[in-house]
């Protein structure tokens, strides 16, 4: 192993005069109070400082093993705050606060041992990844991190840039037990993703790993010549090595796990010889004792993200059995830790970082008139729901769009921006925007590229947002403004109750792949752009970071094709999208939006979703949704509004329906009716039966308004129908794309869905309805449960 920058012995005599000095401050701390429940509220407290050095141990009595941990710091190093009515807010706690609380536990015991379970670096907060993270790294090297497992963004720049760079930098062993291919990273520690340290006479092996999801979080070539295994194989194979007696494997008394993976899903599969899992990757919050699958007691901490919590681990083993129990799994809140002395010069670090950070970024881009934001589980955490649509993802795609149609301009039929919701960091707040903070927003520094796909593989694409076999049930993409999506609601539920019995453990991913495909084959139930329904033929030019076009977060169809490099900067882009005016206006008319309706004779109930943004501000804007109505033509060539209903702006954690709004529809005698079209497959409508068309318009609070893409065919008894009109037909659930169909073809009528004009003359027209849009079979909407939010 590295040599240490910091002898344990100075570490331990700094501690302790710190806490001294903190103790005569009169610095209070709050009472410990252990957390025991998975998922449910935390109650967290700093640790109590002053307290005497733990002596010399009795040989007799049992060992105590201290472990601290962090997890997803993602370079937060600098406090962030704000004063309300006299009250400060902490929203980073920041390195300093870290600092303070490991010495104040080192104070109390030398053994003590700080721990991370990855993403230290990358992805990082912007006084920390404009200096290529080498801020953070300085902190963690000097508060004297012990280990640490690698996280997804430490892959960022590639395992060559881990290697070769990272590896040397961070003093800790970094733990990757489940990679291979690399002679750097399998030698780290001990070997093979293992680092064994003794406590107290007492033997304790780290495994660390990443989450088998490697592959999907970063871009193709960052993994070139290694290879990812499963997570829960290999941790279990490494524990029960370290204690099946043989001296060759480094055996171990007590197995803790560093999983940059979900504590709470996976600590319940790993073997009696594991110990303690600390968690990370997902950003929940978890503290608690689990058994684990051969009914062994396993302490469990999670500690969020950002440095916002510190995770603690406390054990106790018996000298003479080695048996192992648990004393205690927390997590010590630091946003609300008064400790503030600053321990191991970490704040001349901090400072200098920020001289330094400020000094690159100051320069003025634009100055937006809105904010874009990221979507949100409660309204105020942005970045926290990346499985919803957001204007920040929605604004790159746009800037990604308007690269391509303007520097580019390739051979394709429509041009098209997407974003991955990832790799938006930060949100795009009114007023002057800095480089800094637009660095801040993008700070992947993935290159700008272009490949050109067919509808079909668009389509694909769109359907590969819900991903039921990964820790996230769904990824919903920024694009561009000349997109509109419409989403199989019924198929979006089934996918969603697919991802939480996997998550559940009730299902494996293996036994639910048939009904998974099934429904990913029915998600998207069209898409237009351009202002025309997207054939699958029609060649299509997607723009967007290598990290998405090399097939990074699951979107492997967009590996299909082999995207052009331009050695352009994806940040670069946006920068000059927003310094040409681009922004000039947010667009809160959202661009994916849920539809189910249940459509029976003279009836439908139509049930939307996805309808608003979640940001509190956005909500509340004048462009925002607020009502949905249900219009349809009358025989006298009128028409009449059959049904309004408000939009819940109400936020869905972890999900994309936020903006729901329901019509019960029910026609009047003398509305004007049609054949209804059939698909032949010899249910519902019979081809004789006769239908009227109802269309669907968005009310923003300002009452503007925006037609939906969308039609339902309603039958008609013969008896109270007014008139009717030869057209195709199609039976009830069926959908019908006009400019496929040869009767809508020879009446040259309504080729172009998406004009609120042509929609209009639709409606209007009494006979030769033409603009046919069958939405939904009609199945009312399932109960079931919401998984919590990521």
């Amino acid at each position: 192993m590295r040599p240490r920058h910091l002898v344990r012995a100075s570490v331990s005599m700094t501690a302790l005069a710190l806490a001294v000095i903190a103790s005569a401050a009169g610095t209070p701390h709050a009472n410990l109070v252990a957390v025991t429940s998975i998922s449910g509220p935390v109650v967290v407290a700093a640790p109590a400082v002053g307290a005497p050095a733990a002596t010399a141990a009795d040989e007799s009595a049992a060992a105590t093993i201290n472990l601290l941990g962090i997890s997803d710091l993602g370079g937060h190093i600098e406090r962030v705050s704000t004063r309300s009515e006299g009250v400060e807010l902490v929203s980073e706690p920041g390195a300093v606060a870290l600092a303070c609380e490991v010495a104040a536990a080192r104070a109390s015991d030398p053994d003590t041992l700080l721990v991370s379970t990855g993403d230290n670096v990358g992805g990082s907060a912007y006084i920390s990844s404009v200096l290529d993270d080498q801020p953070t790294i300085d902190v963690l090297d000097a508060i004297g991190l012990d280990v640490t497992a690698a996280g997804n963004h430490e892959f960022d720049r590639g395992v060559g840039d881990l290697a070769s760079r990272l590896l040397g930098a961070v003093d800790a062993p970094v733990l990757a037990a489940n990679v291979t291919g690399n002679d750097a990273l399998s030698a780290e520690g001990d070997g093979d993703g293992v680092w064994i340290t003794e406590v107290d006479g007492v033997r304790v092996g780290f495994v660390g790993a990443v989450t088998d999801s490697l592959p999907r979080l970063v871009a193709g070539p960052a993994l070139e010549g290694v290879e990812v295994a499963d997570l829960v194989d290999t941790v279990n194979a490494r524990a029960a090595a370290l204690k099946d007696g043989v001296a060759a494997n480094g055996e171990a008394d007590v197995v803790v796990v560093l999983a940059h993976d979900d504590a709470a899903v996976r600590a319940p599969e790993l073997n009696g010889s594991v110990d303690a899992v600390f968690g990370g990757h997902s950003h929940d919050v978890h503290a608690a004792t689990v058994k684990g699958k051969d009914g062994n007691r396993i302490a469990v901490v999670q500690p969020g993200q950002h440095g916002e919590l510190l995770g603690n681990i406390t054990l106790s083993v018996d000298r003479d059995s080695r048996a192992v129990s648990i004393v205690e799994a927390k997590n010590i809140d630091l946003d609300a830790s008064p400790c503030a002395t600053d321990a191991y010069g970490v704040q001349d670090i901090v400072d200098q970082a920020a001289r330094d950070s400020q000094a690159a970024g100051a320069r003025v881009l634009t100055t937006l008139s809105t904010g874009f934001y990221r979507g949100t589980n409660d309204g105020s955490d942005p970045g926290a729901n990346r499985s919803t649509e957001s204007t920040a993802s929605n604004l790159i795609a746009d800037s990604y769009r308007a690269w391509l149609t303007g520097a580019i301009r390739p051979d394709g039929d429509h041009y098209v921006g997407l974003m991955n919701p990832g790799g938006v960091r930060s949100d795009f707040l009114r007023g002057e925007l800095t480089e800094g903070e637009a660095y801040a927003v993008q700070p992947f520094g993935n290159e700008m590229g272009y490949a050109t796909y067919t509808g079909a593989q668009l389509k694909a694409v769109l359907s590969q947002q819900w991903q039921p076999e990964a820790s996230r049930s769904l990824l919903m993409l920024g694009v561009s403004a000349n997109v509109r999506v419409f989403v199989d609601q019924e198929a979006a539920d089934e996918l969603e109750e697919h991802w939480r019995r996997i998550s559940a453990g009730t299902q494996s991913a293996e036994e639910l792949d048939a009904a998974i495909d099934s429904a990913r084959a029915r998600v998207i139930r069209s898409v237009y752009v351009d202002g025309t329904e997207l054939a699958d033929d029609d060649e299509v030019v997607v723009a967007s970071n290598s990290f998405l076009l090399s097939g990074g977060d699951g979107f492997t169809v967009l590996r299909e094709a082999t995207p052009a490099g331009t050695g352009v900067l994806d940040r670069d882009v946006t920068a000059e999208y927003l310094q040409d005016g681009g922004a000039a206006a947010v667009d809160l008319v959202k661009r994916q939006v849920g539809v189910d309706l249940d459509v029976t004779g003279g009836t439908a109930r139509a049930r939307f979703t996805g309808l608003s943004f979640t940001a509190a501000s956005e909500q509340a804007a004048p462009g925002a949704a607020e009502e949905i109505t249900a219009t349809v033509g009358l025989a006298d060539g009128g028409t009449q509004q059959l049904a309004s209903g408000a939009v819940d702006a109400a936020i869905t954690p972890a999900l994309p329906q936020t903006g729901t709004a329901t019509l019960n529809i029910a026609l009047p005698a003398d509305v004007a009716t049609a054949a209804c079209p059939a698909s032949g497959d010899g249910g519902g409508v019979s081809a004789a039966a006769t239908c009227a068309v109802v269309s669907f318009t968005l009310i923003a609070h300002d009452g503007t308004t925006s037609g939906l893409n969308l039609q339902a065919f309603v039958p008609v008894s013969a008896a109270t129908a007014q008139s009717s009109a030869v057209g195709p037909t199609v039976s009830e659930g069926a959908i019908v794309n006009p400019d496929e169909d040869s009767v809508l073809a020879e009446t040259g009528m309504l080729s172009v869905l998406g004009s609120c004009e042509v929609m209009a003359a639709a409606v209007f027209a009494a006979a030769g309805l033409a603009c046919y849009r069958l939405v939904r079979r009609g199945r009312s909407e399932q109960a079931r449960a919401v998984p919590s939010g990521r």
